[in-house]
């Protein structure tokens, strides 16, 4: 059984708040079945999107959407999400302001 996919955002918000860091809902999607997309926002002008994905072993994982997670420039990374949104309309976008995602993307 999976959770509720606002269940997992308000998990990662949580999260990172308890942690002394940001985290903030750019876009709300369906309550039990929206996709989540994680954008990693660096302090730098940066920023670098998650996806998660079906694993080959079962499961899920998440995966950047760039190769080596490489980050783009926030005004691609906000386009990125407007084209997703517009194709997907049960996405949720998620902003992270955090220092260790890979321990955010491990909790979820």
């Amino acid at each position: 059984m999976t959770l509720a996919t606002h269940m997992l955002v308000s998990a990662a918000l949580q999260f990172c708040q308890n942690r002394g860091e940001g985290a903030y809902v750019l876009r709300r999607g369906d309550r039990t079945a929206g996709a989540i997309l994680l954008r990693h926002s660096h302090r730098d002008g940066t920023s670098t999107l998650y996806v998660r994905r079906y694993a080959m072993e079962g499961g899920m994982v998440w995966e950047a959407t760039t190769p080596d997670a490489a980050p783009l420039p926030d005004a691609d990374a906000d386009d990125y999400i407007g084209k997703r949104a517009k194709t997907d309309p049960d996405l949720w976008a998620i902003e992270l302001e955090t220092t260790d995602i890979a321990a955010v993307l491990e909790f979820l």
